[in-house]
């Protein structure tokens, strides 16, 4: 799937491949996240033959224009859960919006477990 939108400039489709990206760029930044954790097995399937899934621990969704984000991630050991969570769904939200011109209806981070 992509997002698809409209403007005064016209059609405007963004895949959904790319969001991914721009998610995992910001959240592998984002302060106090060790790493994006599969959510599928066929992600784990294409590590064993040493390819990196794009959309590794991230789950988008798109309805009537509005963008639903899941992150699976780990934390790192020592730091204020809550305080990143929180700093992650900031930027998440933030970036995706100026990337994509669609707002953001809510991003839901499922922390898995700590990375000692």
């Amino acid at each position: 799937m992509a997002l698809h939108t409209s403007n005064i400039y016209g059609n405007i489709t963004v895949s959904d491949d790319a969001v991914a990206l721009v998610i995992k760029k910001v959240a592998m930044d984002c302060y106090g996240v060790a790493e994006l954790v599969s959510r599928k097995l066929s992600d784990s399937v294409l590590m064993l033959f040493n390819k990196e899934p794009i959309g590794r621990g991230i789950k988008l969704v798109t309805v009537d224009n509005r963008i639903y984000i899941d992150i699976y991630c780990l934390i790192a050991s020592g730091v204020n859960t809550e305080a990143v969570v929180n700093s992650l769904k900031s930027a998440v939200i933030y970036h995706v919006e100026n990337f994509t011109g669609m707002r953001v209806k809510s991003v839901e981070v499922h922390v898995l477990g700590m990375r000692l």
